[in-house]
């Protein structure tokens, strides 16, 4: 699939407004967003049946200022800061001062003069704005009450905070040729072999075509020992089988954590814990040393779900301790393994991350560059039950924009890609597009067996062909989608991965990453339950 250079041109300069904006513009009752409030995250089943990774924030998704009858005495503001008088959100005397508060009155800003003892810088340098909100701009437009942008504010009464951030837009980085073809990185679901109800995928099935790592997801760690250990007893067999498919072009690497690593149980503060001391951190190094060279992995992706969020355990030390972790893993291995970091998308949980004090120390930096949207969209005030592409490139490029501020080499960084669909049942069949809306997920599909998720393997060799539907491209967003009955599934192949790659490629990207892999390495294990 070739792709013109000026499409790509295009692409570097997103429109200022966002692509979430352009969505719900399209359906005219839509409340179109004035506001990045970011909600808690609400937990997805995956395709194999276990919670899938996916960050959770409105695509704005980067925090800013709140508009009028947000919050009253007996409702907080969706972010945490205080209710004015008038049912407004937001920070300082004008909104948190006596006689001027109903609820929630104590918050601190996120950055600026307004902060915990006034000191508060933004993570990852982005943006302080004049109201104490992170961000940046013009990549997100703000709600036309407050009159501003965090970085370049057009109102003088307004403006970027200095000394608490960048005050000035860092552009995406640019380039030329074909840089993010040099790494291809997949992962694999283990528990696909035994738990998936067909096309299982063992790992002599799995297609390497083109790949430079594969990871093996997911390995856990023994909450007391801080051990690494199997996620079930039947993976142990299949690890020395995975191992086996390493090459001359190839590692195979173990992948530690996931999202349901970090959900309420056992496990749900042992990255936390086994990071805050030199003894436990020394422990898990040890033991993970053992493991690799017991069944043979040539390398360790480290998969916390998240360091500092206080949604999914984290404490606010983790920031650091992540980066001493880092730091002493390198020390004890040097280069005899590789290390490597997922990072999640939205500045929400990316906000906990020190990227670039991490740097250093890893081989490169996995983004979760999907799940932007899914049916936990209802529960987001500003979008509710709208149809938008779950990986669409025009929200990635400006997810993607915090990485730049904090100046990260854009060589270390991997384009996330789905393996997979989402998908919805159409509130009307009168309305099948992007931006209309939805009523439910779509219907389960015989593999993964989960309704609002379709694998790849599922899309192209059962769907299309039993149901005869053309795919749409929707080259804006670099996807593709079906639409059939009262169905809608957005989803990416091999043309929207090429069209990825190139992107990724003109803005320096070293590579790209596929959850999962055994989402589309042919029909395994058969197509019938």
């Amino acid at each position: 699939m070739s792709i013109t250079r000026s499409f790509i041109d295009r692409l570097a300069s997103v429109p200022i407004k966002p692509y979430l904006n352009q969505v719900l513009s399209l359906v005219s009752d839509a409340l179109v967003p004035t506001t990045t409030v970011s909600a808690p995250p609400q937990t997805v089943t995956a395709l194999n049946g276990s919670s899938v990774r996916h960050d959770f924030t409105p695509a704005t998704n980067l925090l800013s200022r709140q508009s009028d009858a947000e919050c009253s005495a007996n409702s907080p503001c969706p972010d945490g800061s205080c209710c004015n008088n008038s049912g407004g959100c937001g920070y300082g005397p004008d909104n948190c001062g006596a006689g001027n508060c109903t609820n929630n009155c104590n918050a601190t800003a996120l950055c600026g003069r307004d902060s915990l003892d006034g000191s508060v810088s933004c993570p990852l340098n982005v943006c302080c704005s004049y109201y104490g909100y992170c961000g940046v701009s013009p990549l997100f437009i703000l709600n036309p009450y407050t009159g501003t942008e965090f970085c370049d504010s057009p109102n003088p009464n307004s403006p970027c905070q200095q000394g608490f951030g960048s005050c000035s837009t860092v552009p995406a980085p640019s380039c030329g040729g074909s840089s993010a073809l040099g790494r291809t990185i997949a992962y694999y679901q283990v528990s696909n072999s035994y738990s998936r109800q067909c096309q299982r995928i063992t790992p002599s099935q799995i297609d390497t075509t083109g790949l430079t790592h594969l990871n093996l997801a997911f390995a856990s760690i023994d909450p007391s020992t801080f051990e690494v250990v199997p996620v079930d007893s039947r993976d142990v067999p299949i690890y020395t089988e995975f191992t086996a498919l390493k090459s001359t072009t190839l590692e195979t690497w173990i992948s530690i954590g996931g999202w349901d690593f970090n959900d309420p149980g056992p496990t749900q503060t042992t990255w936390s814990d086994l990071a805050a001391s030199e003894s436990t951190r020394a422990a898990f190094i040890s033991s993970l040393k053992d493991f690799m060279d017991k069944y043979g992995f040539q390398g360790v992706d480290i998969d916390w779900e998240y360091p500092g969020a206080p949604d999914r355990n984290g404490k606010p030390e983790d920031t650091k301790n992540f980066v001493t972790l880092l730091q002493e893993m390198r020390s004890a291995y040097g280069t005899s393994y590789g290390i490597s970091v997922t990072l999640p998308s939205s500045y929400w949980y990316l906000r906990w991350f020190d990227p670039k004090g991490m740097e250093p120390y890893v081989d490169f930096f996995g983004l979760m560059t999907y799940d932007l949207h899914g049916p936990w969209d209802a529960s987001v005030k500003d979008i509710g039950k709208t149809i938008i592409g779950q990986t669409n490139i025009p929200e990635i490029y400006n997810w993607t924009s915090p990485l730049w501020y904090d100046g990260i080499d854009p060589s270390k960084i991997n384009l996330g890609l789905a393996y997979y669909g989402r998908g919805y049942t159409v509130a009307s069949v009168d309305c099948m597009e992007v931006g209309c809306k939805w009523s439910s997920t779509s219907r389960p599909a015989p593999c993964t067996a989960f309704g609002g998720v379709m694998s790849l393997e599922e899309i192209q060799s059962l769907m299309i062909p039993q149901i005869g539907v053309e795919p749409i491209l929707d080259s804006d967003a670099m996807m593709k989608y079906l639409v059939w009955s009262d169905q809608w599934v957005g989803y990416d192949d091999s043309e929207t991965i090429a069209m990825k790659k190139s992107w990724a490629s003109s803005h320096c990207l070293g590579g790209t990453m596929i959850w999962s892999i055994d989402l589309y390495s042919g029909s395994g294990s058969g197509n019938t339950p």
